[in-house]
């Protein structure tokens, strides 16, 4: 008499388990179907470049600082946990980087500002130093930002495509 209670009971417990997983994964599905999460617009806020010459050459660098500001369009608050990007100055491709941890919380509907910082050094200089310096320090210089940025979303973590032009032209 024992036997058929216990394969009852344990019966039961696999069909409950398997109910809430059930449950559990169609409701996933269905919240994110509902929030329908879009990648947010991006825009440069801000380019400030720094140029250090040293001696000997080999020293010297361009350390570029951005302001990325990052709209979001969604009914809720994501957050930035990092973005990637190969960086562009008048169309010369200049190096890829990716940001140091940002972790910023963007609101729903709002606006959150991501600061990067790109690191050019001598070799990558060297080779555009004649084409670009002038614009840099002219304020001239057309940047462009192609990359992936990574969010932590109420759905999982979603990736979208990053693309930001500067209008920086005098």
């Amino acid at each position: 008499m024992k036997r058929p209670l216990i394969y009852g009971s344990l019966l039961a417990a696999v069909c409950i388990v398997l109910s809430l997983l059930t449950l559990s994964l169609s409701g996933c599905s269905s919240v994110a179907r509902a929030l329908n999460i879009e990648n947010p617009r991006y825009s440069f806020r801000n380019i400030h470049p720094n140029v250090s010459f040293a001696l000997p050459l080999s020293a010297s660098t361009l350390d570029l600082d951005f302001t990325l500001a990052v709209d979001n369009p969604n009914s809720v608050g994501i957050r930035l946990d990092r973005v990637d990007f190969d960086l562009f100055i008048n169309d010369n491709p200049i190096l890829y980087s990716e940001s140091r941890d940002p972790r910023i919380r963007i609101p729903a509907r709002g606006i959150g500002d991501v600061h990067l910082t790109t690191h050019i050094g001598y070799q990558q200089l060297r080779s555009l130093a004649q084409t670009i310096f002038s614009d840099v320090q002219g304020n001239r210089a057309r940047y462009e930002m192609r990359g992936n940025a990574y969010y932590d979303t109420p759905v999982g973590s979603l990736k979208f495509p990053v693309t930001v032009f500067s209008t920086n032209r005098r």
